[in-house]
């Protein structure tokens, strides 16, 4: 009994720290092999969405995490050292935009920690077909005060596009502009930002806006007067030589303005701003601007279309022309006067002025005319494009007589050759002159 006392007793103090360290040694291994809690909550993240589609947002968050780790690790962690997800890759769209069941992983960013449980194991998810829709832009004007008229709101574009999910574009029932209108009278010309509203008039979230912005433009005075009013085109330049305007169409006829009374009440039509028609001819297709006064505009349109027909110019013009004389007898000659004539043509002014003066030629018919004094009428026939309106004279007179006759002799070796008079040939074509001048 001694000696087991005495060997208990011997190196006491040594003995008795190797008992200590082994109980801070199992204490330790018991600590780093007990499963702990993480008190936060880790955002649920989606991977490998599908093609074309619209995924919800998840409701909730991954929390109450349990996992081991050893003690160093342990006192390191934050809601950084977990990730939580869950796999959409396989997954198809829904065609009615349902929710689908997925499992939830959840995963630690350093190693040595391993994940014994947590809460959700698994959420339900909406996963939406892509869709477009195209959508009219209504102007909300709020309250609009006493004794102010308001003139009816233009929307620039007037329309928007949707996409997004098709559940929540279905579930969209208007796009509203909303602009406020005070007191002072002045007229809103902003860009204002477009809410999407469902059945009960709330936000509809996750669906995008193109263009997420419209400009609206509303005319406010104390007093609106609205009317209709014509439209006139409003031409400048020179048209090309010889040509005029033909014919005016413009689409639409008249437009609807609307702005400060005493404004309104000058204007007689509209006018559109200047259309250049400087060397143009045929047909002229443009689009026009209204030119308005500074507090009146158009409602739902802000151009027209204008068609201007360029047509040829008509006039007349005189000319002289020679004569010749058709069915001549060479037994007998003629003598006619006056030796030309004056023609009034009409048609276009490019045809006019284009003509060969040297092609016009009156012809007077002397068929069966006997010897003797004879008044016989002009016949002019009108160059292609031009028709004849007068002739003057319209008759020329012929004097015919009978042909001396000619004795042959020698002719002595030098003999003039005598001269043909235009006053007496026997078968005439009378030489044609220039025009004469347009009185």
């Amino acid at each position: 009994m001694r000696r087991l006392v005495s060997f208990f007793l011997r190196n006491w103090p040594l003995k008795l720290g190797a008992v200590a360290l082994a109980t801070i040694l199992y204490g330790g291994l018991v600590l780093s092999e007990s499963t702990l809690t993480w008190g936060g909550q880790v955002r649920i993240e989606t991977i490998d969405p599908p093609p074309n589609a619209a995924v919800g947002a998840v409701p909730v968050e991954v929390s109450g995490i349990r996992y081991r780790a050893p003690i160093e690790v342990a006192r390191r962690l934050t809601n950084g050292s977990f990730r939580a997800y869950v796999d959409l890759s396989g997954i198809e769209p829904q065609p009615r935009g349902e929710s689908v069941r997925l499992t939830v992983q959840v995963e630690a960013v350093d190693p040595a920690v391993e994940i014994v449980d947590y809460e959700p194991e698994s959420v339900e998810i909406l996963i939406d077909p892509l869709v477009t829709r195209e959508i009219p832009v209504t102007v909300d004007e709020g309250i609009i005060p006493d004794r102010l008229d308001v003139g009816p709101p233009q929307v620039q574009p007037p329309s928007v596009t949707l996409s997004g999910g098709s559940s929540r574009v279905r579930s969209v029932r208007s796009a509203v502009a909303r602009v406020g209108i005070d007191g002072s009278a002045i007229n809103i010309d902003e860009e204002v930002e477009v809410e999407l509203l469902d059945d009960s008039g709330n936000l509809v979230p996750g669906v995008q806006v193109t263009p997420e912005r419209v400009r609206v433009r509303i005319s406010v005075a104390p007093s609106i007067e609205t009317a209709t009013l014509p439209v006139r085109p409003l031409i400048e330049g020179d048209m090309a030589p010889g040509y005029v305007l033909g014919s005016i169409q413009v689409e639409p006829k008249s437009v609807t303005v609307s702005g400060a009374e005493t404004d309104v009440a000058t204007l007689g039509l509209v006018a559109t701003e200047p259309i250049d028609v400087s060397g143009r001819t045929g047909l002229v297709e443009v689009e026009a601007a209204l030119d308005l006064p500074p507090r009146v505009n158009a409602s739902g349109t802000e151009t027209v279309s204008v068609l201007l027909e360029i047509v040829p110019d008509e006039g007349a013009q005189i000319f002289q022309a020679g004569l010749r004389l058709a069915s001549t007898e060479p037994d007998l000659a003629y003598t006619v006067s006056p030796s030309s004539v004056l023609v009034t043509l009409s048609g276009t002014l490019p045809v006019l002025r284009g003509l060969d003066v040297g092609s016009l030629l009156g012809t007077a018919s002397v068929a069966g005319l006997e010897p003797g004094r004879h008044e016989v009428p002009v016949d002019i026939e009108p160059p292609p494009g031009t028709e004849v309106e007068a002739v003057e004279p319209g008759s020329v007179v012929v004097i015919i007589s009978e042909a001396p006759a000619l004795m042959v002799s020698p002719a002595p070796a030098s003999s003039p050759v005598p001269e043909t008079s235009s006053e007496a040939l026997p078968s005439g074509v009378l030489p044609s002159a220039a025009p004469a001048p347009t009185p």
